[in-house]
């Protein structure tokens, strides 16, 4: 399939990127373009990376990044992107782009520059980016003072800036579940920090587990005495899923925590970068 893509191409586009070298990376932009929406993005690269095949500009420094960014080469597909020019007519794109896979790589404060000295016309997009960038490093103030200019008209970032105004009240609105409480209440009933926790079967299974033993050392208690066996091992057994099920319950919230925020990193990072796709056809 990828043959016959390839001979459908070359009858519809110029056939300058057969020529050795020194043409125009912009002759061929429609023909790189057909090759990467086709799934022939080796192909695209193959050609763009050639020595010597184009003379340099600023297309073909775009349509590289591009390239790289489609095969999901990040870290040169982000130093491609802000290598292209501001003057350039794809800077827009390669800016917002360029921030995007920034954050996909773990890097959420060198874009704020960047995007903060944008003065062009995607100052919506701008700002949905410097307030997911906002979340991604824990700043609550810089993203109150982004989201404030979020216009909730743009169909393309509506639902984004919805999405990231929800993570924004999860993370600094609601009362976060606290470790500590939980493993409190379990303290006192055990199995209740895990109820807590929001894990009902494992909170009534440790009721059930240290009520009953606690029970059974008890009844041998009152019969054989505090230093029988029978007493000693099912209360020793008692104790052990006692302060088991108060450390269980308070690990518990600090996992549920961390998986929220884990998802709500996965959130941000998709609210800031799919929508380029429909603001940038």
């Amino acid at each position: 399939m990828k043959r016959i893509a390839v001979i459908l191409a070359l009858a519809l586009f110029p056939a300058s990127f057969l020529s050795a070298q020194n043409t125009w990376a912009s002759d061929d932009f429609d023909f790189v373009e057909y090759l990467i929406d086709n799934g022939l993005k080796a192909d695209a690269k193959a050609l763009l990376f050639r020595d010597a095949t184009y003379f340099p500009s600023d297309t073909l420094t775009y349509l590289r990044a591009w390239t790289a960014y489609n095969l999901k080469e990040l870290e040169t597909a982000e130093k491609l992107f802000k290598a292209v020019p501001s003057g350039s007519p794809f800077a827009d794109k390669s800016l917002f782009y360029s921030a995007a896979v920034s954050a996909h790589l773990g890097d959420y404060l060198e874009p704020v520059g960047r995007l903060q000295a944008y003065s062009g016309d995607y100052q919506e997009v701008k700002n949905l980016q410097l307030a997911g960038l906002a979340l991604l490093r824990d700043d609550p103030e810089a993203f109150r003072e982004a989201s404030q200019h979020f216009g909730y008209s743009d169909f393309a970032l509506q639902q984004p800036e919805k999405e990231l105004g929800v993570i924004y009240s999860q993370r600094y609105e609601e009362k976060a579940k606290s470790p500590w409480l939980a493993a409190a209440a379990s303290a006192v009933v055990p199995g209740l920090g895990k109820v807590y926790a929001g894990n009902l079967g494992e909170g009534i299974a440790a009721f059930l587990i240290t009520g009953a033993l606690g029970a059974i050392t008890a009844e041998h208690w009152v019969k054989d005495g505090p230093g029988d066996w029978k007493t000693i091992v099912p209360g020793a057994l008692c104790a052990v899923f006692y302060i088991g099920n108060i450390y269980g319950s308070y690990v518990s919230v600090s996992i549920q925590q961390t998986k929220l925020k884990d998802a709500q990193t996965t959130a941000v990072l998709y609210n800031i970068h799919i929508p380029l796709r429909s603001v940038f056809k």
